[in-house]
């Protein structure tokens, strides 16, 4: 029996379905530690209300700055992609700027179903 397994390449695959087991035991694991130390790290932060006002203004502050940066490239990608179409022949300005403006709305329209 262990010759044909041998012979047939069923060791290998054995083997590998071994491994497999242990990476899966070894990410489980992982995903306990880190569940213990969020809540090592919730019980401190409750403790401590100044801390936890500190903290929620940093998540406050830096979530600002994030949408200011988003807003910084729409901003950006506008003023481009006008350049770009004044760029093109005056015929042709039109009917890519028509073009554009679909593909916006149309992209605009998916990010907005899927943030709501």
């Amino acid at each position: 029996m262990a010759i044909e397994r041998l012979l047939t390449g069923n060791i290998g695959a054995q083997v590998k379905d071994l491994l497999a087991t242990e990476d899966l035991v070894i990410e489980t694991f992982k995903d306990l530690v880190k569940d213990e130390l969020k809540t090592y790290i919730k019980e401190k932060v409750d403790a401590d209300e100044e801390l936890k006002g500190e903290i929620r203004e940093a998540v406050s502050y830096y979530f600002h700055a994030k949408a200011r940066s988003i807003y910084a490239e729409l901003k950006a990608s506008r003023a481009a992609a006008r350049l770009g179409l004044r760029m093109l022949p005056d015929d042709l300005q039109g009917e890519v700027g028509e073009a554009l403006v679909g593909l916006f709305e149309k992209e605009l329209g998916n990010l907005l179903e899927k943030a709501l």
